[in-house]
């Protein structure tokens, strides 16, 4: 079982991260996201647009099983974060969520 909390914070200090809605949503489209994480409670609109722009681009999703709270707590941001783009996974293993639906 993969540590999702661990394995971002070695993706955040080892390779590339793109945090928040609006950039990550651009890493899909321009197809530099290796994987988007999305908060459980994202916003509809926010999830639907993730999902239609991953499936176009064949970039796989993970939904977290937390709040956007939580997710923000899992890369110590005080403050929500409903999702996050891995561009450079760096020495993480957190591409190994691109199998897993959740969980």
């Amino acid at each position: 079982m993969i540590d999702i909390s661990r394995e971002l914070q070695v993706a955040l200090s080892t390779g590339k991260v793109i945090l928040g809605y609006r950039e990550s949503i651009k890493a899909v489209m321009d197809g530099s996201a290796k994987l988007v994480i999305l908060a459980s409670n994202a916003p509809v609109e926010v999830a639907n647009n993730v999902q239609y722009y991953a499936k176009i681009t064949n970039i796989p999703i993970y939904v977290f099983q937390g709040s956007s709270w939580d997710l923000g707590a899992a890369v110590r941001k005080p403050f929500k974060i409903s999702t996050i783009a891995i561009i450079d996974p760096g020495e993480s293993n957190i591409l190994a969520l691109a199998s897993q639906r959740g969980g």
